[in-house]
């Protein structure tokens, strides 16, 4: 049996730190890693949320619950896209975020700086948004990037507008070898885009880890 697919309206999260509004210097769009909730996204990015600066948080469209623990509730957590269905988990994570990026720009002041931040497995999702989509932005920051087997790296770094890109590693090992970032950096460099390369230790990102973009 081939499954068949159909289109479909879906009702897509996210979390806002700060809101819209004239007084926006800096729009911030964030992808979380995989099973990852976003409030504990949202966590790490405490230093980034002051008043001139928006931070949005949007949820993969596929979620699912989690276990939960010894003493918490289950937590509800989500995934970019699923080895067996990739290109259309592609297709919609791109108009859905090109969609939700659309509705927030238009509130903000025209021209305000846009960053693009992808963690973990939102690294490779941000990086399809960004080679397929039509959202404009100013820099990309890929925190701990894992791409998935099932997405070609290359052929997706080579749809990338050329904007400045923070690759940034941790200096500890709770990530798998790929997330360190050698082998992406120098991708991105066979596919004639540069990159800085940053590290962090774990925890919450502070400005200063990624260079002059919270300036």
């Amino acid at each position: 049996m081939e499954p068949k697919t159909i289109s479909t309206a879906r009702t897509a999260r996210y979390i806002s730190l700060g809101e819209p509004g004239a007084d926006i210097q800096h729009v911030f769009f964030c992808l979380h890693g995989e099973s990852q909730a976003l409030a504990d996204f949202a966590a790490q990015l405490v230093n980034f949320d002051t008043p001139e600066r928006l931070l949005v948080l949007p949820e993969a469209l596929s979620r699912y619950t989690m276990p939960a623990g010894p003493a918490g509730a289950p937590l509800t957590v989500a995934s970019w896209f699923a080895a067996d269905s990739l290109l259309p988990d592609l297709a919609d994570l791109t108009a859905y975020l090109d969609e939700l990026a659309a509705e927030v720009l238009a509130h903000c002041p025209a021209g305000v700086p846009v960053t693009v931040l992808g963690y973990g497995s939102g690294a490779a999702a941000a990086c399809r948004w960004l080679a397929g989509g039509r959202t404009h932005y100013d820099r990309l920051l890929l925190y701990a990037p894992v791409f998935p087997p099932s997405i070609d790296r290359r052929a997706t770094l080579v749809g990338l507008p050329d904007r400045p890109i923070t690759l940034i590693s941790t200096t500890t090992e709770a990530f798998t070898t790929e997330a360190v970032g050698a082998g992406l950096l120098q991708d991105l460099q066979d596919v004639g885009l540069s990159a800085q390369h940053r590290y962090v230790s774990e925890g919450p990102l502070t400005l200063a880890a990624l260079g002059t973009v919270g300036k």
